[in-house]
């Protein structure tokens, strides 16, 4: 009985912190995009709205984006509406720590 109780507050546990990892907030803004697309070549850029900053574990999602056909002959830039999904404090901090392990290794790699 107590082995089953033990398991079942870890299970709890387990759930719990997963959830937590996975806890994301919205924000909405509109941005400017700059978009760039030429031949074998992709960039954006995306200016966005004051107090709205991207972290590690972040997504951003750019709602609106414009029918370029391909290329853009040069740059352009046009508004849309963004929303930013802010990652959970958990899930920063282990992208931080998981992300500087990985340049330690490229770094000390021969």
């Amino acid at each position: 009985m107590k082995k089953l109780s033990a398991l079942a507050l870890a299970a709890a546990a387990g759930v719990s912190l997963w959830q937590w990892f996975e806890r994301e907030t919205l924000r909405e803004g509109e941005a400017t995009v700059h978009l760039q697309s030429e031949h074998e070549h992709f960039h954006l850029h995306v200016d966005l709205p004051p107090g709205m900053e991207i972290e590690p574990g972040d997504t951003l999602e750019i709602v609106d984006m414009p029918q370029v056909h391909g290329q853009t002959h040069g740059e352009m830039s046009y508004r849309s509406p963004v929303k930013l999904f802010k990652a959970s404090w958990l899930r920063r901090t282990l992208i931080k720590r998981s992300s500087l392990v990985e340049v330690n290794e490229l770094v000390e790699h021969p």
